[in-house]
């Protein structure tokens, strides 16, 4: 989600969607709002949906989480670990800075995958799209968010 929407569509998705879950709720103990007892289910599942997907944009987004923006300043971290412990070596064994790379990521939890297409048209230990997360829910969330890169 774009953080520039986020913060405009966050308080109304979540303001309608609770308005819409309050009158869903409130109608199973025979408060009616609407006109009929169909619109009143439809109202409970809208307002659901629209919790839901105010959660889902919250996690999706940049801001949420570490995930893929997490990931992009880990890669980074690492680069600059392995430059600052091994400065001569970027010249005289470019290897060995590659290889450090990819351990420092592996030590953070990310396995090496050159799955994306920008992993593709770039085989470096520097390029995060090379990486994905081996948690679970965090490696389908950066497999989701890298479909937008």
């Amino acid at each position: 989600m774009n953080e520039g929407i986020a913060p405009f569509l966050s308080p109304l998705t979540l303001i309608l969607g609770g308005g819409l879950l309050v009158i869903g709720v409130l109608s199973l103990f025979d408060l009616h709002f609407l006109k009929s007892k169909t619109q009143e289910k439809l109202a409970l599942i809208a307002g659901l949906a629209l919790i839901l997907a105010t959660e889902a944009m919250f996690v999706t987004s940049g801001a949420s989480g570490r995930y893929f923006e997490g990931q992009k300043i880990d890669v980074t971290d690492c680069e600059f670990q392995v430059e600052r412990d091994f400065p001569m070596e970027r010249k005289a064994n470019p290897k060995l800075i590659e290889t450090k790379i990819r351990a420092c990521m592996d030590t953070l939890g990310y396995d090496w995958s050159e799955e994306h297409e920008h992993c593709q048209e770039a085989r470096l230990s520097t390029n995060v799209f090379c990486y994905m997360p081996r948690a679970p829910m965090q490696r389908s969330i950066v497999a989701w968010q890298m479909r937008f890169e």
